[in-house]
């Protein structure tokens, strides 16, 4: 369902101002009722002090009408409810005084049925403390606040204990009327924001609408469309920020739309980058870079009695896999044929380690393939293998084709090497030349090859390959592999492994 933005200002603004003022109201309230509370703690302890000095001399002697006189005096103080005075034994030394409701009016009465008795809820003084107190519920007055400190004899020894029970209803009246107030000012503050909030949504919807307005042109293509700059401020830098953006995505397009043909996604962010920078790259330059290749081996005759559909299927899955092992390295991937892979490391992106980076990846793949290679044996199933060549050298790089077809590509006899190469590698295998092998001997365990004689060249190549594992039926355990089947639904996608 759609929402109007004021209405979502305004939402977005009750809410806050409802948490600030009620946030701000449970403070307020907190904080006079603990003042509030801390008075009447600070009354019961004075009340209870005083008695409890005047006590001393009457709890020696025994003298029950003096204790009587001194309880029933003490309610003579505004907010006392009730006043008693405990002996060693915790006893009532003498009738407890209480004031009653009658009406409209209260009536102090002495409770004589309670004397030389235990109080149940009176509230215990810890020893070596100066007073007690705490909130109690009283079954006439409810809640209410009791204080209760010790009768010392010289200062010295507890002879008795003197508590007092103070209303709370001025505290609860006074909380009352601060909710009141806290929420009379909160209702304000609710319809000051929801009115302001409607004025603010006024005040941007209008340039809103017109940016709105704006996109909808450039989402039709419009790319010459601009929108006038009525405000110096947040919303004014956003109307510049479109039409800036505009004129960008103009020049992206006719980008996107010229080089829309390339395969690696590493080439359209160069471009889109620094396109001025890379169009004069178009005509080529001369760069060194490593070249990659990867064939499957025997893959041709076997994919001839195999269904179309199922080959297609196989292959785009294989390469995939390839691929993301490439991409991952910020390799390129120059171009598929059939089941054969090429790959570039250093053009467009270029890397102070691209050699490593492109040894790195025929590993990866040759590690992926031998994964693959153990399930499709255990599941009865032909192995395959793909076979890799890396050379490392200048070549040109450039755009080549006709003005209808162009290609980001790489040429030269370096890469031509590595192409021969990779025929030279049997599947499995990862043969690299003499340049590739001095940049990356220390990373990587290589064994030496007899020199090749390769297509193109008169000397001889120096060569060397990866020792690496080779996964076939034979290399398994009888233990380890199913049943042998090797029809044509041995070339189905298998599923994927964790590389």
């Amino acid at each position: 369902m759609r929402t109007s933005i004021r209405f979502k200002i305004s939402g977005l603004l009750v809410i806050v101002v409802c948490l600030l003022m009620g946030g701000t109201g449970f403070a307020i309230i907190r904080l006079v009722r603990n003042s509030f509370l801390e008075e009447i703690k600070l009354r019961g302890i004075i009340l209870a002090r005083n008695v409890a000095f005047s006590a001393e001399d009457p709890l020696m002697d025994e003298d029950d009408l003096t204790l009587t006189l001194l309880s029933r005096d003490a309610l003579r103080h505004t907010g006392s409810i009730y006043a008693y005075i405990l002996d060693q034994q915790g006893l009532t030394a003498a009738s407890p005084a209480r004031l009653i409701r009658k009406g409209d009016s209260t009536e102090i009465v002495l409770e004589d049925n309670l004397w030389r008795k235990q109080i149940s809820q009176a509230i215990p003084v810890p020893e070596e403390a100066d007073y007690a107190a705490e909130t109690i519920t009283d079954p006439q007055w409810g809640a209410i606040y009791e204080v209760a400190v010790p009768v010392m004899l010289g200062g010295q020894k507890k002879i008795g204990e003197v508590h007092v029970g103070i209303d709370l209803t001025s505290l609860q009246i006074a909380s009352r009327r601060i909710q009141m107030v806290v929420g009379g000012i909160t209702v304000i503050g609710i319809i000051v924001g929801i009115l302001s909030a409607f004025g603010l949504g006024t005040l941007l919807i209008r340039p809103l609408k017109a940016l709105v307005g704006g996109v909808a042109e450039i989402a039709r293509g419009n790319f010459e469309y601009r929108i006038r700059k009525t405000t110096n401020d947040e919303i004014g830098d956003l109307t510049s920020a479109f039409n800036i953006m505009a004129k960008d995505l103009k020049d992206k397009v006719l980008i996107e739309d010229a080089f829309k043909r390339y395969v690696s996604h590493q080439v359209a962010d160069e471009i889109l980058k620094d396109p001025d920078v890379f169009a004069k790259s178009l005509k080529g330059t001369k760069k060194r870079i490593t070249a990659f290749f990867g064939d499957i081996r025997g893959f041709t005759p076997i994919s001839e009695q195999l269904p179309p559909e199922e080959v297609v299927a196989f292959l785009n899955f294989y390469l995939t896999e390839m691929t993301t092992i490439i991409f991952a390295n910020e390799g390129t991937i120059d171009k598929f044929m059939g089941d054969c892979i090429m790959a570039v490391f250093g053009a467009p992106v270029e890397h102070s380690d691209d050699v490593y980076r492109a040894v790195k990846s025929g590993v990866e793949i040759q590690k992926r393939i031998e994964e693959m290679n153990k399930q499709r044996i255990t599941e009865g199933k032909q192995d395959i293998h793909v076979g890799i060549g890396i050379n490392y050298g200048e070549a040109v790089v450039g755009n080549i084709g006709s003005t209808q077809r162009l290609e980001y590509t790489v040429i030269g006899d370096s890469v031509n090497t590595a192409a021969r190469l990779q025929t030279v590698a049997k599947g499995g295998e990862i043969v690299v030349s003499d340049s590739v092998y001095r940049e990356v001997k220390d990373h990587f365990d290589f064994i030496h090859m007899e020199p090749v004689k390769v297509k193109g060249k008169a000397r001889s190549l120096k060569v060397w390959k990866i020792a690496l594992p080779i996964c076939t039926a034979e290399s398994l355990s009888s233990s380890e592999r199913g049943p042998q089947n090797l029809d044509p639904e041995v070339f189905k996608i298998p599923p994927s492994q964790p590389s």
